[in-house]
C-alpha cells in the first residue's frame, strides 16, 4: 500500500469518525448517558490512534499533496496553511479530549469494557476541560469546513481535478 493510499485510509476514517462527534454528544444518548459517554471514549480512542498514525507521516515525510498550479498565489498559501492546521488540529482536539476524560471525578469506560481514567479528577478541572475540548472541536470542524470548500472549490471553478486526489477510485466518475 503507497503513502498516499494510506493517508486516503486514514482520511476517510478519521472523517466518519469525527462526524460521529458532530452528530452524537454523549449527554444527548436518550435514557443512557453513561452509553453515550463510554461510545464516545471508545470513539475519541480509535480516532487518537489514526490521529497519531498520520501526525507521524506528517512529521516524518510533511505533507503528502503540492499546491497546484492553477491556484493562484493566495491559494497556495490557504492550502498549506489549511493542511498544517488540520495535521496539528486533530492531536490537540484529541488531546483536549484525552485531558477532559483523566479529569473526570468518574470512571470512564471506553466503549463499556476498558476503565480508561483513573476517576479520581476534580469536577471543576473536567468542566473545565470538557469546555476547552468543546472549543478545539468547534474550531476544528470551522477548519474542516473551510478544508472542504476550498477543495471543492479548487475541483469545480479552477478544474484542477482536486477531488480525484483523496476519493476512492471508483468514485472518479461521479466527478
Amino acid at each position: 500500500m503507497t503513502r498516499r493510499s494510506v493517508i486516503k485510509w486514514l482520511h476517510w476514517l478519521a472523517a466518519g469518525l469525527i462526524l460521529y462527534f458532530f452528530l452524537v454528544e454523549p449527554e444527548k444518548v436518550r435514557g443512557q448517558p453513561g452509553i453515550g459517554l463510554a461510545t464516545h471514549s471508545g470513539v475519541g480512542i480509535l480516532l487518537a490512534l489514526v490521529a497519531a498514525i498520520w501526525l507521524g507521516m506528517y512529521l516524518r515525510k510533511g505533507l503528502a499533496g503540492r499546491a497546484g498550479p492553477k491556484l493562484p498565489g493566495w491559494g497556495k498559501r490557504f492550502h498549506a496553511l489549511s493542511h498544517k492546521v488540520l495535521q496539528i488540529g486533530l492531536p490537540v482536539t484529541v488531546a483536549t479530549g484525552a485531558f477532559a476524560g483523566l479529569a473526570a471525578p468518574f470512571a470512564i469506560r471506553a466503549f463499556d469494557l476498558v476503565q480508561i481514567n483513573p476517576a479520581w479528577g476534580n469536577k471543576g478541572i473536567h468542566e473545565f476541560a470538557e469546555e476547552v475540548h468543546e472549543i478545539a472541536f468547534d474550531a476544528m470542524m470551522i477548519a474542516i469546513v473551510a478544508h472542504a470548500l476550498f477543495h471543492i472549490w479548487r475541483h469545480f471553478l479552477l478544474k484542477d481535478n482536486a477531488l480525484r486526489i483523496m476519493i476512492p477510485r471508483i468514485l472518479h466518475k461521479y466527478l
